[in-house]
C-alpha cells in the first residue's frame, strides 16, 4: 500500500506543476509583466523541439539493439541525452528568436524563456504526477474496475517503485523546477543575445551550457546523491539568474525593430 505521505506529496506536486504555472502566467499577464506572443512561441519551441522531435526520435532509437547497448553505458548515454536536449531545445529557441523579428525586447525574451520553461513543467512533470496519482489509487484499490486497464506486471513494477519512493524527493523535485525555469530563461537570454547582436557563438554557448547543466547534475545524482545534485543546480541557477538580470541592456527597447537599435556587424 502507498503511504499517505507519498500520496499527498504527489497530489501537492500535481497541483503545483499543472495549476501553478497557469496561475503564474495569469498573474504576470494581469500585471503586464510578460508579453503573450513571445511566451506562446517559447512554449511552442519546447513542444516542437521535445515533444514532437527529440522524444519520439529517442523512442525509435531505443528499439535498436545497438542503441540499447550504448544506453547501458551510463556516462556516454547521459552525455548524449544532455547534448541532444541542448541541441534540440536551443535550436527551437533560435527558430523562435529569428521569427520574432519585432519582439526581441528584454520583456519579450523573459516571456519567451518563461513560456519554454513552464511548458516543460506542465507537459513533463505535471503529466508525470498525474500518472503517479493514478498509480497510487490503483495500488491502494486493487479491486477497482479501472485497475484492470493496467497490466498486472506493470502495476507490480510500479508498486515496487512506489514503496521505495521518498516523499521528500517529490518536494525536492518541485524546487528543482524553479531552478530549471531559471536556467531556461538564462539560455533564452543567450540565444536572443546572439540573434540581436549577430554573434552566433552565443547559440553554441547556450547548447554547451544546457549540456553541462544536465550532465553535471545527472552525474552527481547518480554517483553522489540527489541532495548534492540539487545544491549544485541551485548554484547554477543563481549564477544564471544573475546573468539574465544583468543582460537587460543587451536588448532593444520594447517592441522596437532590432534593425533600428543594433548596428553591430556580423561576427
Amino acid at each position: 500500500m502507498v503511504q499517505p505521505a507519498l500520496f499527498n506529496a504527489f497530489i501537492i506536486a500535481l497541483i503545483l506543476t499543472t495549476l501553478g504555472p497557469i496561475a503564474i502566467i495569469a498573474i504576470l499577464a494581469i500585471k503586464k509583466k510578460i508579453n503573450g506572443l513571445p511566451m506562446l512561441f517559447g512554449a511552442l519551441a519546447f513542444f516542437v523541439s521535445q515533444m514532437l522531435l527529440r522524444i519520439p526520435l529517442l523512442s525509435v532509437l531505443s528499439m535498436l539493439d545497438g542503441f540499447q547497448s550504448f544506453a547501458a553505458q551510463t556516462v556516454p548515454y547521459i552525455l548524449f541525452l544532455s547534448f541532444t536536449a541542448g541541441l534540440f531545445e536551443e535550436s527551437g529557441r533560435l527558430g523562435g528568436a529569428l521569427i520574432l523579428k519585432k519582439k526581441r525586447s528584454y520583456k519579450d525574451v523573459i516571456s519567451f524563456g518563461l513560456g519554454h520553461g513552464l511548458c516543460e513543467v506542465i507537459l513533463i512533470v505535471g503529466l508525470t504526477h498525474i500518472n503517479n496519482v493514478i498509480f497510487c489509487i490503483a495500488i491502494n484499490n486493487p479491486g477497482e474496475a479501472f485497475t484492470t486497464m493496467i497490466p498486472p506486471e506493470t502495476l507490480e513494477t510500479i508498486k515496487t517503485i512506489m514503496l521505495e519512493a521518498n516523499p521528500a524527493h517529490v518536494y525536492l523535485g518541485i524546487l528543482e523546477r524553479v531552478f530549471a525555469v531559471t536556467l531556461h530563461v538564462f539560455m533564452t537570454v543567450l540565444v536572443f543575445q546572439g540573434v540581436v547582436q549577430r554573434k552566433w557563438w552565443y547559440f553554441i554557448l547556450a547548447i554547451l551550457a544546457h549540456t553541462l547543466f544536465n550532465f553535471i547534475t545527472s552525474m552527481i545524482a547518480i554517483y553522489v546523491n540527489i541532495y548534492v545534485s540539487e545544491a549544485a543546480l541551485l548554484v547554477m541557477a543563481v549564477a544564471a539568474g544573475w546573468y539574465a538580470i544583468k543582460s537587460k541592456d543587451s536588448f532593444p527597447g520594447q517592441d522596437i525593430p532590432v534593425e533600428q537599435t543594433v548596428s553591430t556587424p556580423a561576427e
